[in-house]
This record gives C-alpha cells, structure tokens and sequence, in this order.
C-alpha cells in the first residue's frame, strides 16, 4: 500500500475508488484506538460498564497476551503504521475511558508527532492536569465529551456517579484555554446517548451546549442489548422528541452550534423500543465500514466496528496494522459485507437491528450507485 502523505482529496477519491472495486486502495478513514478498557463510571445504558452488566468487560473478555492496556510503544508503532497507509483519524474512544491510562498525554503527542489528525472520546472526569495544555499545544483536532445529560441530577442517574462539575469543568477549560491560546482546535463537540433516563432532559442539553459554548452537539441513539430493552425509547416519546426538533435545532443553530437533529430526525423512527429493534434501510445495503472504519483494542485485536466484536480480522499490535488491513480475512469481509443485500445474511446480529451505519451506508451508495439509489422507507 503506497504511502499517501497529507493529501486527503487522494486518499477520499482512492478510498471511493475502493469501494467501487470492492478493494480497499488506502487505509481507513478513521482508526478507533482503544488504549485502555477501563473505565471509572458505569452509564445505565453501557454495554461495556454498565448496571446491566454483571461484570465489566476486562472481567470478561480475554485479551491477547493478557495485554489489557495498550504500552506507549506499541501506539508509536501503529501511528507510524497508520500515516504511512494514508488514515485520516485517529480516535482514541472504545469500551473504556482513555484519560484512565496513565500515558495518556504521551500517547496524544505520539500519534500528533507522525501528522495524524487526532480526536478524543471521554467522560472528562478523568483527565490528567496536563491534559488540557498539552491537547491545546500538540493540536487535538476534536474531543467529545459524552455528558448523556442537561443537568446534575440526570447526570448522576445515567452516569451512576455525580461528577457533573468534573465533565462539564473539562469543556469550560478546555474552550476557555483555546480562546486565550486563539485557537479553533480542538473542535468541542458534546454527545449525548439517548434512552429513557434522560429523554426528558433534553431541553437542558440545549440548553447547556447553548451556555457552554461548544461547537458542537449529537444525540446518539442507544444501542440494543436484552439488559437494556427497558431503556428504550418507545413511541410516545420518539413522538415528543420529534416535536421539539425544530425549536432545538433553531436555538442551536442561533448560538451557531453544529448539530445532528435532522439526522436523528430519521434514525429515531427506525429504531421504536418495545422490542428486537428492526433496520430496513440496512438489509436493503452493502456495508461499507470495512473500508471506512475499524477498531483496534488495547491487546492489538482488530475488528471492523464496535458492533462485530466476533470479527476478529487479525492483531495490529503483533501483525502489523498493514498487514490485517491487506490481510486474507479482511478481503473475506470486504466481500461478504457486499453481498449483504443478495445473500440476506449479516456479518453481526446488529447488522439487521442496531446498527447506527445505515443512513452512512445509503449515502455512500447513492453516491456510487447515481442511477439505484435507495432511499428509507415508513416503517
């Protein structure tokens, strides 16, 4: 794979260019690194931490050569991997808290040191005193903070620790050092996973992005387990959400905040609780991620997202990243991920249910395919 230095019009055009052949010409557009499992809250509705769990996931999952967090070598080693295949991003986020790793600055200048744009997902409640000088010196393209509330006491309930002044603090610090330092980055998005214990705080999460200040804000919808059915949204308040979008999305739009509510808009009625969660728009599409996307975890294993942990396509930590990317399993994928729409079969049980990729996937097709276009249909 030739390297592609910092031209990402090339590598966006050869990574289209792929995906028509059904090859992947250039590394991914976005690399997910997860340094670490660990994590200090437990969030009601995660899969990983969660109250729904019996055990956390470094309880319960086996890790290549018991390597349960990632050393500051092996990072500085697929960040060179990563620039020479032409990456785009590299997102340090996953199943645990990344501030929770004791490199953690370290392991910011050493994918920033190789020209990588570089973003982060977190909490904000662990982060070291050092973090935020050296996000605003070493240029950290972008952080999100997953908040999941507009106020202390919904905070604490979904989060299952009050640390609201810890992760609302991060992003006031944050902007405020980027305004001194007058500069734009890192861009400050908040998240918010929405189900039912916090749906009706979403006026307040306007409203506190609103006060803030940050760039950004997205609602994500919460991913399907059987332990978190009772978190689902059901009709009745899809249908009160979908009421305030206009006005949320006006007041956000005033304060100049960029936001995703005409894309929950769509997704939100797709994806009605109250049973196993139905995709349409999904099984009627190839999936593109294993060109786009991918997941490394803090012993080196690769999969393709977040969702098709069963996929393991190598170790990047072991192998080399060029070499699982390029590699026999991962064209196997590439592959089936194609055929999806012809042979009805899956690569994960989320394929036809929870995936949040499908509305990505359509416009990837509608974008190769001009005269096929698929668009969703009511459900």
């Amino acid at each position: 794979m030739a390297r592609l230095g910092s031209n990402g019009t090339g590598r966006r055009i050869r990574r289209m260019m792929g995906l028509a052949l059904g090859r992947a010409l250039v590394g991914p557009e976005v690399v997910s690194l997860e340094v670490t499992h660990n994590c200090n809250l437990h969030c009601s509705f995660c899969e990983s931490h969660g109250a729904c769990c019996d055990v956390p996931i470094t309880a319960r999952r086996v890790y290549a050569g018991g390597r349960r967090t990632m050393d500051l070598e092996a990072v500085a080693r697929l960040a060179r991997d990563m620039r020479r295949m032409g990456v785009d991003l590299v997102e340090l986020s996953g199943k645990g808290e990344p501030t929770t790793h004791p490199q953690f600055t370290q392991i910011v200048r050493a994918i920033k040191e190789q020209g990588l744009s570089c973003a982060l997902v977190t909490n904000g409640t662990m982060a070291s005193p050092d973090f935020v000088p050296t996000a605003i010196k070493c240029g950290l393209d972008r952080i999100t903070a997953s908040i999941n509330a507009g106020c202390r006491e919904v905070y604490a309930k979904a989060s299952g620790r009050d640390l609201w002044d810890r992760a609302t603090g991060l992003v006031r610090d944050i902007l405020e050092r980027r305004r001194v330092a007058r500069t734009t980055r890192p861009w400050t998005r908040v998240s918010h996973v929405i189900c039912k214990d916090n749906v009706a705080d979403m006026d307040n999460m306007v409203r506190l992005c609103v006060d803030l200040g940050v760039d950004e804000v997205v609602w994500c919808v919460m991913g399907e387990l059987p332990e978190t059915r009772h978190l689902q949204l059901d009709h009745d308040e899809v249908t009160a959400v979908l009421g305030r979008i206009p006005e949320w999305g006006r007041q956000l739009t005033e304060a100049h905040i960029v936001h995703n509510l005409a894309q929950s808009a769509v997704e939100l009625p797709l994806r009605i609780g109250g049973a196993v969660q139905r995709n349409p728009l999904q099984r009627r599409l190839p999936c593109y991620e294993a060109w786009r996307f991918c997941v490394i975890g803090p012993d080196g294993a690769t999969v393709p997202c977040c969702y098709c942990e069963e996929e393991i396509l190598g170790n990047a930590t072991d192998e080399g990243f060029e070499a699982v990317w390029t590699g026999a399993r991962y064209r196997d994928l590439r592959r089936r991920m194609l055929e999806m729409p012809k042979t009805g079969r899956p690569i994960c049980k989320e394929c036809f249910t929870n995936c949040n990729r499908a509305l990505e996937n359509q416009r990837i097709y509608n974008r190769i395919h001009p005269l096929r276009r698929v668009q969703p249909q009511p459900v």
